[in-house]
């Protein structure tokens, strides 16, 4: 039995398509299932805990990101069930690190040959996170994503160009593998995922079956220039090159902020939510 939580307003028009396709093809399989539409925001999550009260549960989120967020953190006993993705939003981040395709037979069939591989994911503050965590300049441009009037991913160019020049950094302690810095930073990210806002790929040697967290601090400075040069590899892969930046390859993460700030999980936003950032292990999902 699969049990289908989809979002109707993942995609947009895209999802009674590929909902149908899918379904169509769990049909000719044979296989049983249950469908399930979330109705408002973090309903994904109230049904996966609801179906999680029994063990061996097998869960789909057919939706993007902010989808597979929200059914994660629904998700019981993340180690007595099986979870699959079947990507519709607009980003799609945590499924190009999975390796799961984005053609919705591939996408099916991956889920019927009941392969599974341990996966790992985050806990920030007690809230999970499967793909990125971050605090900062990327925070500043969701925030305007959230207001933009365009959609898709024009909205998040857009967003990004005016955090461009009117974001000026956040003054943060970082702990982590015992190292303590203070300073004025573009962003922080703890990566489980290599990527995050349609494809910029912030940590691309990060890993989501490692054990570990790749953690990316970048410098803020007042110069635009040195932070368009950050842009400028964080946009083309490159940002493991930029000298400004501290790079670790570790299990735990601590940023306090002078003030309280939002927190970005998944491109979900958290305000004042604590950033102790830990690995998690043991999730069972399908993918190659």
């Amino acid at each position: 039995m699969y049990h289908i939580i989809a979002n109707p307003k993942a995609g947009d028009k895209k999802v009674a398509r590929v909902l149908k396709r899918t379904l169509k093809m769990l049909e000719q399989a044979g296989v049983e299932y249950v469908l399930h539409e979330t109705q408002y925001k973090a309903h994904g999550k109230e049904i996966a805990a609801e179906l999680t009260k029994e063990d061996g549960v097998n869960i789909i989120a057919l939706g993007g990101d902010g989808t597979v967020h929200d059914v994660l953190n629904g998700i019981r006993d993340v180690e007595k069930c099986k979870f699959g993705i079947i990507p519709l939003g607009t980003g799609n981040d945590f499924a190009a690190s999975a390796k799961i395709p984005y053609n919705v037979k591939k996408a099916v069939n991956l889920i019927l040959r009941g392969e599974t591989k341990p996966t790992d994911f985050l806990e920030v503050g007690g809230v999970r996170c499967m793909n990125v965590a971050g605090v900062g300049i990327d925070v500043d441009v969701l925030v305007r994503c959230d207001k933009a009037k365009s959609r898709g991913k024009l909205k998040y160019v857009q967003s990004l160009i005016v955090s461009f020049f009117k974001f000026h950094g956040y003054d943060l302690k970082v702990e982590c593998e015992g190292q303590v810095l203070e300073k004025k930073t573009l962003m922080v990210t703890a990566c489980n995922g290599k990527q995050f806002g349609g494809g910029m790929k912030i940590c691309p040697v990060a890993d989501i079956g490692d054990g570990k967290m790749d953690i990316m601090v970048v410098d803020c400075f007042d110069s635009r220039w040195r932070i368009l040069g950050a842009f400028i590899r964080l946009m083309t892969g490159r940002v493991m090159s930029y000298k400004y930046k501290q790079y670790f390859h570790t299990d735990h993460l601590k940023v306090t902020p002078k003030q309280p700030c939002v927190v970005n999980l998944d491109g979900e936003l958290y305000d004042g939510l604590e950033f102790d950032a830990k690995v998690c292990h043991g999730l069972n999902m399908y993918r190659p």
